[in-house]
């Protein structure tokens, strides 16, 4: 029989189909994005991103640091590190003592290096005033020496590696502005972003000025040092950007350091009666994000991260909009400040495929997600590490409605809630399917209990509705931040029947992550039954498995799809006789 055994293994081989681990995830590699030259004196952007093997960011990593370190001897650096949320950051670093310097940024022992040019700024081209004639196009160093303006019908073009340098002050409100009342196109690239900034060290500038203008755009643009401006809005502070009844498109941008840890001077935008588009783009250390009121947005695959101050100091803050304005933000992670996450105040929001985390400011009441009035749909969402992780409120006699479906809520407090502050008697109705709440009080509610409707989801308490379970979700560390279902979680196969299928063709799991069930591997005691070559299939159940077959490790053919009933199951290969000597190879994986 032993050599029997030894002769089939020779000529028939079984593999294994293997998904991405962790440790082909920590094969990723280090984005940086700065600007390609520097000015000696002047503090410049670095922003670090920890980039999966398909070069996405890898939002799995919950924090880390990056180490920045340079090649000249006799270079200082005013700081030497980054710190990472969800595979993004950024820090201001001025450099000193030094002309060209290469600098390398590692995070976790992954490495990337970087060539910073010196640029003189007395070769500057300065400029103020209204801008002559239609068209006006910058590059090499600018310096703004008072207020520009764009007239309506001038196009300012801005070239890939141009630093524009604004006058700043001390205090105030009076800092230099760029008032756009045509079109602005900001033509920054990877390699060589534009970068708008304070013209002098320890100081900052206004803002940009968006009125009536026509539909501009800013592409691999840094904007950091503003907010020396009048303030606005519910801050009190000024914003970098100002815009209305204007159309501005963000791509790939940094908009950062517009206010000190205290929460002054400045903000990220005031919006009004515009329609603003972000993609890619990084919003940080600045008193509150966007704040916008009957204006559309698109914020898609962003980061805000550390909105600090005394009140207000909010990731973003969506008043209501206008007939067919709508407002999504989408693939983003809204990580850091000292009070809600997203608030809104009568808007009518889309959140999808987002991280909020770590809105948990000491004795206060801070959200993740903060409802008042109008409607909130949360679908495929992570809110974790918030003091609570959605609450709800309105006015007497408002309808307000919140939608979560396949969410992940962990809540220092309460996980979901209704909280009467004002002592007004509005509905709040929540309708929550195929998602898990996890706090110390997940449904908290000073309202009719009745008008929160949850089905099919994990609570961690007692509520009555189809298909709750209580109990432990089976996270695979959730110390750790990984809000993953472990194997034998309660929480797979346990959504709602009506709900579309998973990808893997089982029922539904609940939570913002699909289950990926391990491995499937081949193996066991291989040998002949019946003519047939016959082994073992050991795989996660109620799943279906496709196995494969090839004679050379390249072209593969389908040989059979097996719904795993059993962990381990015996597989036979009816056409294995017809291979005769030759090699034949084997491969399984979970069927699409």
């Amino acid at each position: 029989m032993g050599q029997r055994l030894k002769r089939v293994l020779g000529q028939t081989t079984a593999l294994l189909a293997v998904g991405l681990s962790c440790a082909a995830a920590a094969e990723g590699s280090v984005g940086l994005r700065a600007p390609a030259g520097y000015v000696p004196g002047l503090p410049v952007l670095l922003r670090v991103e920890l980039l999966r093997p398909d070069g996405r960011i890898d939002r799995a990593v919950w924090d880390s640091e990056a180490a920045i370190a340079v090649t000249q001897p006799g270079v200082t650096l005013s700081t030497n590190r980054v710190h990472l949320r969800n595979g993004m950051g950024s820090t201001l670093v001025t450099f000193t003592g030094g002309a060209d310097i290469d600098a390398t940024i590692t995070v976790a022992g992954v490495a990337t290096s970087h060539h910073f040019a010196a640029l003189d700024p007395q070769d500057a081209t300065s400029v103020g005033g209204d801008l002559p004639g239609n068209a006006t196009t910058w590059s090499g160093v600018i310096s703004v020496t008072n207020d520009v303006v764009v007239p309506v019908g001038h196009v300012l073009t801005i070239l890939p590696g141009t630093w524009v340098l604004m006058r700043g002050v001390a205090s105030g409100t009076a800092g230099t502005q760029l008032r756009v009342n045509g079109e602005i196109q900001s033509l920054g690239s990877l390699e060589a972003p534009v970068v708008i900034t304070c013209a002098s060290a320890g100081m900052r500038w206004g803002q940009i000025r968006h009125t009536d203008a026509q539909p501009s755009s800013y592409n691999h643009t840094i904007i950091t040092l503003a907010g020396r401006c009048p303030g606005e809005g519910h801050t009190g502070q000024g914003p970098a950007i100002r815009t209305f009844g204007s159309r501005i498109a963000f791509n790939q941008c940094s908009l950062t350091d517009h206010a000190s840890p205290a929460g002054t001077p400045g903000k990220i935008m005031q919006a009004s009666t515009s329609s603003i588009t972000m993609t890619n783009c990084l919003l940080s250390r600045a008193r509150m994000g966007p704040e916008i009121d009957n204006t559309a947005l698109q914020f898609i695959d962003s980061y805000i991260i550390d909105m600090r101050g005394p009140d207000d100091a909010d990731g973003i803050y969506l008043h209501s909009q206008s007939a067919g304005q709508e407002i999504q933000l989408a693939g983003c992670v809204v990580a850091g400040g000292d009070d809600d996450g997203i608030d809104t105040l009568g808007s009518n929001i889309t959140v999808q495929d987002c991280i909020v985390r770590g809105w948990k400011f000491p004795g206060d009441d801070s959200k993740g997600i903060s409802v008042l009035g109008g409607e909130c749909r949360v679908w495929n969402c992570l809110l974790a590490d918030n003091t609570i992780g959605l609450s709800g409120k309105g006015g007497n006699g408002e309808n307000v409605r919140v939608r979560i479906d396949h969410s992940t809520i962990v809540g220092n407090s309460y996980g979901v809630a209704v909280t009467n502050k004002t002592g007004s008697t509005p509905i709040i109705d929540y309708r929550i399917t195929n998602s898990i709440i996890v706090a110390p009080d997940a449904v908290f509610t000073q309202y009719d209990p009745a008008d929160i409707h949850i089905s099919y989801s994990l609570v961690g308490e007692e509520w009555p509705g189809p298909g709750i379970l209580e109990g432990d979700p089976g996270f695979v560390d959730a110390a750790q931040s990984d809000f993953h279902l472990k194997p034998f979680s309660p929480c797979i196969d346990a959504g709602d029947p009506a709900s579309p299928m998973d990808a893997d063709g089982s029922q539904a799991d609940l939570g913002c992550f699909t289950f990926v069930p391990p491995p499937p591997v081949l193996g066991g005691p291989p040998g002949f039954t019946g003519g047939k070559f016959t082994f073992d299939l050991t795989a996660y159940t109620n799943r279906n498995y496709v196995l494969e077959t090839s004679s050379n490790g390249v072209d593969w053919a389908f040989w059979q799809r097996v719904f795993q009933v059993n962990e381990t199951m015996p597989v036979s290969d009816p056409e294995s006789a017809a291979a005769g000597n030759g090699q034949r190879l084997y491969r399984a994986h979970l069927s699409p």
